[in-house]
């Protein structure tokens, strides 16, 4: 049987390894002078662009796809659309999120993020 906490090991492995360092972010108020947020520093995440069979609808080559371990972002999950994830820097705009569940537990998080 599949265990989804040796999955969620095993991606963390590979973008440790691999991937990029992202902060989640959820803002918690519509406006505010700073405006309130939660921030989750330095997550490790796959960014790559868009492919040509991904540009379908709105979806153009400054959209992005990341994916992302629970392990860092349990106290955001679940994601949603126009959460954000700063990526070298820049605010990018979460516009799909697609969790993927073994066992009902969230094994891996998909994200579109476009900006």
């Amino acid at each position: 049987m599949i265990d989804p906490s040796d999955l969620i090991a095993r991606l963390d492995e590979r973008l440790a390894e691999a991937g990029d360092t992202v902060i989640v972010r959820r803002y918690t108020a519509p406006s505010g002078n700073p405006r309130p947020k939660i921030d989750v520093p330095d997550v490790p995440a796959t960014v790559r662009s868009v492919r040509a069979e991904d540009l379908v609808g709105n979806i153009d080559q400054t959209w992005s796809k990341i994916v992302l371990s629970p392990t860092m972002i349990a106290t955001l999950l679940p994601l949603k659309k126009n959460d954000k994830v700063m990526v070298r820097g820049q605010e990018r705009n979460v516009e799909i999120v697609k969790p993927i569940s073994i066992q009902n537990v969230i094994v891996r998080v998909d994200l579109m993020v476009s900006g």
